[in-house]
């Protein structure tokens, strides 16, 4: 396991330094990409991480679960998003 997969979770702060007008253009296209300022700088950041790095974000246990069990052609299967909510039990119109 690689030194800095132990410290995986462990969140440090930075700092970046730019001006007020950027700062701004910046929080806009974080909202317009519906991300966090950290989410949409690391967002950039994170594509050029080597294929080995780590990353957070993985399946959890009932998640993996579901996966398989859809690849085992098992679960609710629905014609279209109103009949998804009709199935979970919703008022596709609420």
């Amino acid at each position: 396991m690689a030194a800095h997969s132990q410290a995986q979770h462990e969140k440090v702060k930075i700092t970046i330094e730019c001006t007020l007008d950027e700062r701004t253009y910046i929080k806009m296209l974080a909202a317009k990409a519906h991300l966090g300022l950290s989410e949409f700088i690391l967002s950039y950041v994170r594509s050029d991480f080597p294929s080995d790095f780590p990353r957070e974000r993985k399946p959890n246990k009932e998640t993996m679960e579901s996966i398989q069990e859809l690849r085992e052609g098992r679960g609710i299967k629905c014609e279209s998003i109103d009949d998804f909510w009709e199935k979970m039990g919703m008022s596709p119109h609420a």
